[in-house]
């Protein structure tokens, strides 16, 4: 199996260009747990976040407000 570690990205605003963003928007049911797949996880590969339903996660959202990067960056896993 190959893995491949996602990068991190960032979209820069051109003024001269018009630019067009369209957004997808799939929710997953809501009690089902969302995890990475065991063939990906190992001892030398722990998943970065913890498994929660979307459920829970909506929950997430709404007790702390949107924050962007941080807010998900504050579910990581301790390491």
């Amino acid at each position: 199996m190959q893995l491949y570690k996602s990068v991190e990205h960032r979209v820069i605003v051109n003024s001269s260009k018009e630019r067009v963003s369209l957004a997808f928007f799939y929710n997953p049911k809501s009690d089902i747990p969302i995890e990475p797949l065991k063939e990906l996880v190992a001892s030398d590969r722990p998943p970065l976040y913890p498994a929660m339903t979307f459920d829970e996660y909506r929950l997430f959202i709404r007790m702390r407000g949107p924050s962007g990067k941080s807010q998900v960056e504050s579910l990581k896993s301790p390491r």
